[in-house]
């Protein structure tokens, strides 16, 4: 009889703990607040739900274009820095140029990402 007990005690602990603690099995109504009916609170989560739509879209296109701008200032800048190669190489002598520019294609070869000014120092001291 004593351990009946104890199996009747500890059921009823468990049975409260699940009750207290546990996740809702069936789904609980919607709240509705005095002079607002079930369909006005419907109505209400539906806009809100679209409202966070359009914001989330909103952002989303706000930040590409954000990208898109350096983006397009990275590429700017590449343009700038190959001109400034062009001319520096046209304001040399033609064996000069020469050289260079077979520096620059072994350059490019070994190291790809060297920008001017490393490229002239190593054009410098060649």
């Amino acid at each position: 009889m004593d351990k009946s007990i104890k199996k009747i005690r500890f059921a009823l602990i468990v049975l409260l703990i699940l009750t207290g603690c546990g996740k809702q099995l069936a789904p609980s109504p919607v709240p509705a607040t005095p002079g607002r009916s079930h369909w006005q609170i419907k109505r209400e989560e539906f806009r809100r739900a679209w409202f966070a739509y359009w914001h989330d879209r909103k952002t989303e296109r706000l930040t590409r274009r954000a990208n898109a701008k350096s983006v397009k200032r990275e590429k700017e800048a590449a343009k700038a820095e190959k001109r400034l190669v062009d001319r520096h190489i046209k304001n040399q002598p033609p064996e000069v140029q020469e050289r260079m520019k077979a520096s620059q294609k072994e350059a490019e070869k070994n190291r790809p990402k060297r920008n001017l000014r490393q490229r002239l120092r190593f054009w410098k001291y060649n």
